[in-house]
């Protein structure tokens, strides 16, 4: 099986990351670690620690900074293993992940595509924060126990990243990262949920670390928010809840006029009602609430239209 660990300027955490895969109770493994340009000393670690490593391994270093997604793409395009786990060199893998996630795998059906586990929390310096992952980012446990559909990923994202374990096969169906995202995982969750099974596993696996550099600091909610658009975009013909959340997740931006999402739908091949949007957004004679105004008028109206056309339509008929 194939272990892909991306890394981006944490010198501090990485040599605690790649130890934690060395002692992996599973011996058939192949290291991929995908350096994404750092500008610290991680790649001087790195290449000192691979000269203690006995397993095969591969270290590609960008030349320049391609964002997660790419980075990430880069080691699963390469790896060569049946089963593939990816993590973050800021976070640690307990001993027996590999070797219980790839029992279980081994004695599943085609109809399952990925498997996944809760995490321990720590702290930039490896001491325990009180909960779990799971717990942190959804607390309905349900979710876990009746099985892992479809539409309640959709919504929300609650599997922690470094605790998964996917079937290789399922990639040339289910394709790479979305490399127009800012963050990797819950666009491919929710693609792996729509045509397989993700199996639960009680054995927490992994350690995910909360610190003021990780990406989930770093990026900006108003970022977080259009990555949400482009992925319900994607899911919301296929799904009546997609559809809902993706208007309602633009409807909340243009109230708290989030400039992140306005500049991504005036570049986008969107519907007429986002195109209105847009324009009377980019009004800049108005205030922002006369703006809403404006708009909420202007869609009562064409809702107006709309019903007393089908009324006509149904006497005339």
């Amino acid at each position: 099986m194939s272990i892909v660990a991306i890394n981006y300027n944490n010198s501090k955490y990485v040599i605690e990351t790649l130890d934690s895969i060395a002692q992996q109770t599973y011996e058939n493994i192949e290291l991929i670690i995908v350096d994404d340009c750092s500008t610290d000393d991680s790649i001087e670690k790195i290449e000192k620690w691979l000269l203690t490593f006995n397993k095969p391994y591969k270290f590609i270093k960008h030349t320049k900074n391609k964002g997660v997604c790419a980075t990430i793409n880069d080691g699963y395009r390469i790896a060569k293993g049946k089963y593939i786990s990816s993590i973050a060199t800021d976070d640690i893998m307990l001993p027996q992940k590999t070797d219980t996630q790839v029992q279980l795998l081994e004695n599943t059906d085609d109809k399952t595509g990925m498997i996944f586990s809760d995490a321990y929390l720590i702290d930039e310096n490896s001491q325990p924060i009180s909960g779990k992952f799971i717990q942190k980012y959804n607390s309905d446990f349900s979710y876990l126990t009746d099985g892992i559909t479809y539409e309640k990923l959709l919504k929300g994202n609650f599997i922690p990243a470094m605790t998964i374990m996917i079937k290789s096969k399922i990639l040339s169906e289910i394709g790479y990262f979305d490399e127009s995202l800012n963050y990797e995982d819950y666009d491919m969750w929710l693609r792996i949920a729509k045509n397989y099974k993700i199996q639960y596993s009680e054995y927490i696996s992994a350690k995910y670390r909360l610190h003021k550099t990780s990406l989930t600091q770093t990026l900006l909610k108003d970022k977080w928010v259009v990555d949400d658009i482009k992925i319900y975009n994607k899911h919301k013909d296929d799904s009546p809840l997609a559809k809902s959340l993706f208007y309602n997740l633009i409807q909340e931006s243009f109230i708290n006029d989030n400039k992140n999402l306005y500049y991504y739908l005036k570049s986008s091949n969107i519907n007429k009602r986002l195109i209105l949007m847009y324009k009377i957004w980019g009004l800049s004679y108005l205030s922002h609430k006369k703006k809403i105004k404006l708009y909420n008028k202007i869609i009562n109206i064409w809702a107006s239209y709309y019903k007393i056309s089908a009324l006509l339509r149904n006497k005339n008929g």
